[in-house]
C-alpha cells in the first residue's frame, strides 16, 4: 500500500475515534462543531502520517 493510502486510513480512524468522544462531549445537536473538530483532527493526523511515512519508512 502507498504513504498515502496508509495515512488516510490511519487518519480516518483515528477522526471516527474523536467523533464518538466529541460527540457527546459538545452535544450531538451542535453538529458544526463536532464536525469543525473532526475535520481538523483528520487532516492534522494525516499530515502527520504522511511525513512520518515518507522520513522515517520508505515504502517505495
Amino acid at each position: 500500500m502507498s504513504n498515502t493510502l496508509i495515512s488516510i486510513f490511519l487518519a480516518a480512524g483515528i477522526a471516527a475515534f474523536v467523533y464518538s468522544k466529541m460527540g457527546p462531549r459538545l452535544g450531538y445537536g451542535n453538529q458544526k462543531n463536532v464536525w469543525t473538530v473532526v475535520g481538523v483532527t483528520f487532516v492534522m493526523v494525516f499530515i502527520v502520517v504522511e511525513v512520518l511515512l515518507g522520513t522515517l519508512i520508505k515504502l517505495n
